[in-house]
């Protein structure tokens, strides 16, 4: 695994970081599906597939963030939206205001959401302790 984008932070020396610490904090959070009417979901993942939020070796720490998102783009929102309009006009005889236009947008977003497709991906983060207990004893 390679990674496309690196953001290098300095952690604080007074800090003390463990493995074992870290996996108990990232245990609260781990990544749960999206519910009915959630556009996305964040939380703790497995960065190698098995039970262990972290992965340990050669005094390196590697963990991920993962993100659930639901994919339901505008020109979907809008294509049933219009439908709606066009009954709504039909039976009124007069065109609909952006207010309702909104309103409508809203409640055909709720009534799809729970049908759209979910995107996962995950955020790799990775801690080398060699620099991180080298800084903390100087």
């Amino acid at each position: 695994m390679w990674f496309k984008n690196i953001f290098i932070y300095r952690l604080p020396t007074d800090s003390v970081l463990t493995s074992a610490a870290l996996q108990e904090k990232l245990i609260l959070k781990p990544l749960l599906s999206c519910s009915g009417l959630d556009k996305q979901s964040r939380g703790w993942v497995s960065c190698r597939g098995d039970d262990r939020l972290v992965h340990v070796a050669n005094q390196q720490i590697l963990f991920a963030l993962g993100v659930e998102q639901k994919l339901l783009p505008a020109t979907i929102i809008n294509r049933f939206a219009k439908e709606r309009v066009a009954d709504i006009e039909a039976q009124q005889g007069y065109k609909v205001g952006h207010k309702v236009l909104k309103d409508i947008k809203e409640v055909v977003t709720k009534e799809l959401l729970p049908r759209a497709f979910a995107l996962q991906r995950a955020t790799y983060a990775w801690i080398y302790l060699s620099l991180f207990t080298m800084n903390h004893h100087s």
